[in-house]
Formats: C-alpha cells, sequence, structure tokens
C-alpha cells in the first residue's frame, strides 16, 4: 500500500475502535461526515483491503495495445522510418501510410516516456499581440524566401520562395530556387497572378529585392517619388500595395510557415528520394494542396478580394526586370556586350538617340520596348577582330673581337695602298 493508503487505513483502525469521531476522522483524512461513513462501512466489512481501490493491479480498459506501441516506437527510433518527424506530422503519416491510427497526446506520451523525443521545456518568450487576419482572400499575402538545406546534404542548397494567404493561411504558390532571387520573386508573382489573381497588398521584409535601399534624389523628391526596386516597380505598375515589415514577428505567419515547412516538407521530400531542385518543385506541386488541406481554413468572408486579370494583359512587360538603353544613330542598342539592331516597319518613328526598354523574364527572355509597343529585333554577331602581329626585333650575334681585328687590319692596308 501507498503511504496515503496507509494512513487511512490507521485513521479507520482508530475509528473503529472507538478511539476518535467520527468528526475528528473526516477532519483528518479531509472527508465529509458522510464520506467517512461510507468509507467506515467498508472498512467494517472487508477490513484492511477496502482502503486499496478495487482497480488497483488491473488493465486500463483505455490502454494502447502492445501490438500498435512496438511498431510505432521501432519506426520512430532512430533507425526508424520516421525518425525526427514531429508528433502530429508523425501521427498523421501513420494514419495515412500504416493504416495505425492514434491521438497526438497519447503518441506523444509514448515517445517521451521512451525517450525518443526531448522532454525540455521551452524557454519563455516575449509576448506579442497578434493581428488579426485579413476578412477575405487575397486580401493580404505574406512573401519571403527560406534558404535551408532542404535535401539534407543529398543534393546542392536551395532556397524556398513562396507566399502564403493572410486569411485562410493556405499556400497560393511556392518554388525552389538555387538561392533568394528577383527571378525567384517574379516567377511567383506571375504564378499568382495568372493562378488567382492581383492581390490587394504584399506584406514582406526588407529585403534589397523587394525594397529598395537607396535615397532619394532631388530629382525623386521633385517629383515626388521614392527609389524603387524591380520587384517594387512591378507591385506599382499591377496597383499592388506594398507593405515592408519592421520585425520578423510581423509577418509572423510566412515566418511559421518556414518553420513548419523546415521540419514537415524536408522528411517527406527524403522519404520520396528527392535528391535535385527540379524534382524538388515537381514534389511542392502534389505537397501544396495536402498542406493547404490539413492546414488551411475558410476566410472570414466567403467574397474574396482578387482583382481580376486582364486578358490583354502583356506578361513580359511587368514581370521582368527592365533597364533602359539609347538608341544609336543605326537603330542598334548594346546590352551584355551584344549588339541587338531594331527592325523597324515602315509605320514606325525613328528611334534614333531616343531610349527604349529592356525586359528581361525570369526565363532570361530578352524583349524591347518602346513605352508599352513591344518592338521586333535581331542580334547582330560580333565581329572578330584581325590579331595585330608585333614586330619581331632582329637579333644580332655578338661578333668575334678576332674577326673585327683582322677586318680593320686589312682595311686600313687596303686605304694606304
Amino acid at each position: 500500500m501507498s503511504k496515503g493508503q496507509q494512513r487511512r487505513a490507521e485513521v479507520l483502525g482508530r475509528l473503529s475502535a472507538g478511539a476518535i469521531s467520527k468528526d475528528d476522522a473526516g477532519s483528518l483524512l479531509g472527508l465529509s461526515r458522510r464520506q467517512t461513513n461510507r468509507i467506515l462501512k467498508d472498512y467494517d466489512l472487508s477490513g484492511i483491503s477496502s482502503v486499496v481501490h478495487g482497480n488497483c493491479g488491473r488493465i486500463p480498459a483505455n490502454k494502447t495495445d502492445k501490438k500498435v506501441v512496438d511498431p510505432i516506437l521501432s519506426l520512430a527510433r532512430e533507425d526508424g522510418k520516421y525518425h525526427g518527424f514531429n508528433v502530429c506530422h508523425m501521427a498523421d503519416l501513420l494514419a495515412a501510410n500504416e493504416k495505425i491510427v492514434v491521438g497526438r497526446s497519447t503518441l506523444d506520451r509514448l515517445l517521451r516516456t521512451e525517450k525518443i523525443i526531448s522532454t525540455t521545456k521551452r524557454t519563455s518568450q516575449i509576448r506579442r499581440k497578434r493581428r488579426e487576419r485579413s476578412s477575405a482572400e487575397g486580401m493580404m499575402l505574406q512573401i519571403d524566401g527560406s534558404p535551408h538545406d532542404w535535401l539534407e546534404g543529398r543534393g546542392p542548397t536551395m532556397s524556398l520562395v513562396g507566399a502564403i494567404d493572410d486569411a485562410t493561411g493556405e499556400i497560393v504558390y511556392a518554388v525552389f530556387r538555387p538561392t533568394e532571387d528577383l527571378a525567384g520573386y517574379l516567377m511567383m508573382l506571375r504564378g499568382i497572378v495568372t493562378s488567382h489573381g492581383i492581390p490587394e497588398s504584399i506584406y514582406h521584409d526588407r529585403h534589397t529585392i523587394l525594397r529598395s535601399p537607396k535615397p532619394a534624389t532631388i530629382e525623386d523628391e521633385l517629383a515626388g517619388t521614392e527609389p524603387q526596386s524591380q520587384f517594387q516597380r512591378v507591385m506599382s505598375e499591377l496597383g499592388i500595395v506594398s507593405i515592408a515589415a519592421k520585425s520578423p514577428q510581423a509577418k509572423g505567419r510566412v515566418e511559421r510557415l518556414w518553420k513548419t515547412l523546415q521540419d514537415r516538407l524536408t522528411k517527406e521530400m527524403r522519404l520520396a528520394g528527392i535528391s535535385t531542385i527540379e524534382d524538388a518543385n515537381t514534389f511542392l506541386i502534389e505537397f501544396r494542396p495536402c498542406y493547404n488541406k490539413r492546414f488551411g481554413h475558410k476566410a472570414a468572408n466567403p467574397q474574396d478580394a482578387w482583382m481580376t486579370l486582364e486578358e490583354t494583359l502583356d506578361m513580359a512587360y511587368y514581370f521582368c526586370k527592365r533597364e533602359s538603353r539609347k538608341v544609336r544613330e543605326d537603330h542598334t542598342i548594346s546590352w551584355l556586350g551584344k549588339t541587338l539592331q531594331i527592325i523597324p516597319s515602315s509605320s514606325d518613328k525613328c528611334l534614333a538617340c531616343k531610349s527604349v526598354n529592356v525586359h528581361v523574364t525570369p526565363e532570361d527572355e530578352i524583349f524591347i520596348y518602346d513605352g508599352k509597343r513591344k518592338l521586333e529585333y535581331k542580334e547582330i554577331p560580333t565581329q572578330s577582330k584581325a590579331k595585330i602581329s608585333k614586330p619581331v626585333a632582329k637579333t644580332t650575334k655578338p661578333q668575334n673581337p678576332e674577326s673585327l681585328a683582322k677586318r680593320r687590319a686589312w682595311l686600313f692596308a687596303t686605304k694606304a695602298a
């Protein structure tokens, strides 16, 4: 018996012998008079065995069967299939792949009892006020890039560029890139606009790709404008409001998305044997709907806020890197060491000595625009310059002093004669 049971047996024995009153016994046991009478009656009938609970030594009816526990533990240990998975993710995969249905709390208790997962407590964090979600889908997107060892050493390092809807928590778009670059963000925004529509606003960090760090020039101040990065320009032309966060916590939803994906996505790509960036992007197409079904939820307002896309929208005009070039008198421009010849039509005006814009898409396709009018062009092959041979200096052999003295003697003898 436990110490508490031994103490109760001692008090009941003294009460049964008349050594103490029922009120005193109830005070010692922390029971009411009615409960004291009940356990005293049981004590008089069954003796000291009545102190021990009737379920003591019995197997609980809700105990997890050992036939279920052993496969779970073998899959969760270091040499197991699901080693390192978090509890929620492992419970989902056990039900989907292994047909083992177990509750999250039960699985957590089993893993902690076997010391497969850590039992350390989390450190306290600074409490912040949580911003309410947007009311409608498409009202706000949170975008970011996450460089991480997504392939766990099986392939090249990659950065995941993606966007999450603030209202629903669903992944709207995601793509793996070698690095966090402008092309990845342009591909992301173009894919969102094509599949969903134009969002009202985009919440992002202060990366130089997303926000220009340059100070405003005198010309900008006079014109009432601010320096813009290439991505800022695209958002401005599409009418998207750009919101720059001042801290990672301000865009916490996309930061929590990376934390979830760095745990779940990396391990599921490990199970699928993904080792290249091409296969990883293909895997994302299947993974994204599963994630949205598991973690997404309906927006408060069923009417979405996506702005419809014009059918005649020129993708190459908007979703590109844009730079200005001056047209030469022969209607050519220079671009990265190449000479591009503009092909004017009979109705085109002369562009000599005027500026045109060169647009480079994420796929490195090059287009030339005069305003919003696309110009035809062709690349002129560069002529290889002829190699100029340097004159070779003539080398004279050093003369022998004896032969030189003989020649001089002969010369003098000839003059004397």
